[in-house]
């Protein structure tokens, strides 16, 4: 990392930079890694809600995120802004939720009271008109912790051969895509020092295809569904 550091706090410059970062691939997906590294810990995580019609069907599946990370983790509080989400969970039983905007002026007080260790923002900041700003503000209320941020990554494999076809497929609330430079760039403007980056398939694979596309992301795992940082304040 210590290669690009100067490239990353914006020290150095270049307008055509190769950069092949390092990768640790994970044969796991998404879940099942942040269900791992969750275990045992003390943790915060952001955005908990996933969308609202889907919550109660993944509940009754055992997929809901956050579920499966409150199971692991030793305490795990998720936030939301989104009130009808909040509600949602609290209606299937899921006390440890709670409506909290981490801009407003109670919300650092509120978190220090819950000794988080690990903050966990998974596949929240594409969705955000500030991601810097927004990891910024969590890194002043836990400027302690652990962060884990996770991203749909621009230069995965699915990617790549959706544009052979000249087709982009997105999530709509989507406003950005990461590289695993550009992330890094972004959790730098945010004060955070990446430890570790990761990367790891979506979700398991379920067809020949999907077995083929996860044999090639671990041989190049730039071209991962999903890139993963774990990362500490500068």
């Amino acid at each position: 990392m210590k290669q690009i550091d100067s490239y990353l706090t914006g020290e150095s410059f270049s307008d055509d930079l190769s950069y092949r970062p390092q990768i640790i691939s994970h044969s796991q997906a998404r879940g099942d890694v942040l269900v791992q590294w969750v275990a045992g810990r003390r943790v915060l995580h952001v955005g908990f809600a996933d969308h609202v019609p889907l919550i109660a069907s993944r509940v009754a599946d055992g997929s809901w995120l956050h579920a499966r990370l409150t199971a692991s983790a030793a305490a795990c509080l998720g936030i939301d802004i989104n009130t009808q989400a909040v509600a949602t969970a609290r209606g299937l039983g899921f006390e440890n939720v709670r409506e909290l905007d981490i801009f407003s002026p109670e919300a650092a007080a509120v978190l220090a009271e819950q000794q988080i260790d690990l903050v966990l923002v998974p596949d929240v900041i594409e969705h955000l008109p500030d991601p810097a700003a927004f990891l910024r503000r969590l890194v002043q209320c836990l400027p302690k912790a652990e962060f884990v941020i996770t991203v749909p990554n621009a230069l995965s494999l699915r990617n790549a051969v959706q544009a052979l076809s000249g087709v982009e497929r997105i999530n709509t609330d989507h406003r950005a895509w990461f590289s695993p430079f550009t992330l890094l760039k972004v959790l730098a403007d945010a004060g955070l020092q990446s430890q570790s980056l990761h990367g790891c398939a979506v979700s398991a694979s379920g067809s020949l295809k999907g077995r083929l596309l996860r044999a090639v992301m671990q041989r190049r795992p730039i071209a991962s569904d999903v890139l993963l940082v774990r990362a500490r304040a500068r």
